[in-house]
């Protein structure tokens, strides 16, 4: 396997196990596989403990104790270096802009909208998946009701380009997981 000098760092949000479940990936002819994560924001190198632990709180407040929404099937460009790539997945209702700490000065974009990847479609194909000729969207997408889940993770993530036999791919790693607190502390009254 060749793989690309170049690596991408990104922030992402993993749903908990249960909720990765429910998301089903299919395989689309001429799409590449993708992690069932969220990316929120690519990074100029990734967070350390502290500031993973820092961004967590921070999401966790900007959001409130609610859960997450994810709503219809869309697509984002994704920064694959050749721009001809684009992020399908399910839409992700969240507020990433109260971001603070250290972490701020190492984000280079934020990702709009967010989406929970399913797969990486070269932009050709774009028009096949959109129209649902890929049989992707699950029972949960035709239903009045939005998923939600509260129960996520977040963690820094690298993607790089490979290729195996001169056909393109792509590699990537999630590092360890930073859980999004359950409750967040009131600060003691004197």
């Amino acid at each position: 396997m060749k793989t690309a000098k170049s690596r991408q760092n990104f922030l992402v949000l993993v749903p908990h196990r249960d909720t990765r479940g429910i998301l089903h990936k299919e395989n689309i002819s001429g799409s590449y596989t993708f992690p069932l994560v969220a990316p929120l924001a690519s990074l100029s190198k990734p967070l350390s403990a502290d500031e993973l632990k820092h961004t967590a709180r921070s999401l966790r407040e900007a959001n409130g104790m609610d859960k997450f929404y994810l709503t219809d099937f869309t697509s984002v460009a994704f920064p694959t270096g050749d721009g001809e790539m684009e992020l399908f997945g399910s839409c992700l209702k969240i507020n990433i802009l109260e971001i603070t700490g250290s972490a701020v000065q190492k984000i280079i974009k934020i990702f709009s909208p967010l989406v929970i990847g399913t797969c990486l479609i070269p932009k050709d194909n774009k028009e096949q998946v959109r129209f649902g000729s890929c049989g992707m969207c699950g029972s949960w997408l035709n239903s009045s009701s939005e998923l939600s889940f509260r129960a996520a993770a977040i963690a820094n993530m690298y993607w790089q380009p490979a290729q195996l036999n001169n056909e393109k791919g792509f590699k990537w790693k999630i590092g360890k997981l930073v859980w999004l607190p359950k409750q967040l502390r009131l600060p003691k009254k004197i």
